[in-house]
């Protein structure tokens, strides 16, 4: 019994998403609910009928749907050129309004600019989590959204001598949680390293969901 709701329809989408070489899918049903068609897009290299058995088995294993492989289909592209289609930093700015620190980012995607701001107690620490917090806002109007994704952690660690920020962001909708951890060595724009260690861990993410 292949009949989906709306809700369950999402949800395999997003199982979809989270295979090996996924880029995005999209699911199309008749109207009955039934699956009619499924449409995938990958990063090159793997052989498809093993994405085609993937998805197959995925979906079955988790919502106990048998999927026919004819209506399955993948569509490869260079990974190297759909990173070029990803959110990129336009400009930061980062000011101190008396206790306060406020930090704001805009974030070019798909030829148009969108910003984010955040305002947070001055502090060392403070100043780069508003720099990533704003980066996450940016990124939320990119994808159309607002209250999907959160800072769960911001970090600064040593590597073999080098100064590496490690960032853990949230994806929260629809009761399915998700986490995505970026890095980035710090620069001498620390704000920038910032902003690239989110986009490090979310940029996938907002094109599968835009």
């Amino acid at each position: 019994m292949n009949n989906i709701n709306p809700c369950l329809q999402k949800d395999i989408q997003y199982l979809i998403c989270k295979l090996p070489d996924i880029i995005n899918c999209s699911i199309i049903c008749d109207k009955e609910g039934m699956i009619e068609e499924i449409h995938v897009l990958a990063a090159a290299g793997r052989n498809i009928k093993q994405m085609v058995r993937d998805i197959q088995s995925a979906i079955c294993a988790k919502f106990n749907i048998n999927v026919d492989y004819k209506k399955i289909s993948v569509a490869q592209i260079n990974e190297a050129e759909f990173k070029e289609t990803r959110a990129r930093i336009e400009s930061i700015s980062v000011k101190n309004l008396d206790n306060m620190v406020e930090a704001i980012v805009s974030l070019s995607y798909d030829d148009k600019i969108y910003e984010g701001k955040c305002c947070k107690v001055k502090s060392r620490s403070n100043r780069a989590k508003a720099v990533a917090e704003a980066t996450l806002a940016a990124l939320e109007a990119c994808m159309g959204k607002s209250g999907v994704l959160y800072l769960e952690g911001l970090e600064n660690f040593k590597v073999s001598g080098k100064e590496v920020y490690v960032s853990l962001v949230g994806y929260s909708q629809d009761n399915i949680e998700e986490y995505f951890s970026g890095s980035s060595i710090i620069s001498l724009d620390e704000n920038e390293s910032a902003v690239k260690a989110v986009l490090a861990a979310v940029n996938r993410k907002v094109n599968a969901v835009s």
